[in-house]
């Protein structure tokens, strides 16, 4: 017999004129389905634990893997607690004093470096270390510090403060001087994120400098309240 239930249903199959019926499984095939399907959940389960395996459980594990399994196992995994070590390497915004510079900056290898230029009683320089605070614990892959104006340069004005300096190498690679461009007092912290995302010192998910994002509301936010005003109006007048 055919895979219709009768011989017209087998023509009408034969020339795609209808679907065939799902084939109905034996005892036997349908035992045989359930048991692949626990052996490779049983699988992904084991794969699962040794992906996920500390080196503590892969010492463990040495009885039931196969060693060259583990040995793979255990130089991915440090290799990835090197790389967590490095993207977790600082965390604060530390407050270095000129002795220190050398040192702490421009000595700094391979790591981006945001120093702060503040003077206390400036309330702007306040406001950028409550920024930078947030920032640091949020990209701890660089460094962020901040030091006494006239510690890091002499005589340097109070009118370029704050003063945001970003460094790679030794080298100055960015700049910020003042929050004119970032608002003023007005400055958020994705304010200063983004202008650190464009000097490469962070690795920032923003993809818009935020003063357009928040126009382009104001500006949508104005359209819509202008329409529902122009609507009311019309609704006067239908009066």
């Amino acid at each position: 017999m055919g895979l219709g239930k009768t011989e017209w249903e087998d023509i009408q199959i034969k020339y795609g004129n209808m679907e065939a019926p799902p084939k109905q499984l034996t005892e036997d095939e349908l035992f045989d389905l359930i048991k692949e399907a626990a052996e490779m959940a049983t699988e992904a389960e084991k794969n699962e634990k040794l992906e996920n395996a500390s080196l503590k459980d892969l010492k463990e594990m040495e009885d039931e893997e196969d060693e060259d399994v583990l040995e793979q196992l255990r130089k991915k995994r440090i290799q990835q607690m090197k790389v967590e070590a490095e993207l977790n390497k600082f965390g604060e915004l530390k407050e270095i004093s000129e002795p220190s510079y050398k040192a702490e900056v421009t000595e700094c290898k391979g790591v981006m470096v945001v120093v702060h230029l503040f003077k206390n009683g400036i309330p702007q320089c306040q406001l950028v270390n409550q920024h930078l605070t947030i920032l640091a614990k949020k990209f701890k892959a660089t460094k962020f510090v901040k030091i006494r104006s006239e510690e890091a340069i002499h005589n340097y004005p109070d009118k370029n403060l704050p003063t945001i300096l970003v460094y790679f190498n030794g080298d100055i690679v960015g700049q910020i001087i003042t929050l004119r461009a970032t608002g003023g007092d007005a400055t958020t912290v994705n304010d200063i994120e983004w202008q650190l995302k464009q000097a490469h010192a962070i690795k920032s998910d923003l993809q818009e400098d935020p003063r357009i994002t928040l126009a382009r509301k104001k500006s949508q936010k104005s359209r819509y309240s202008k329409a529902d005003s122009d609507e009311s109006d019309n609704s006067d007048s239908d009066d």
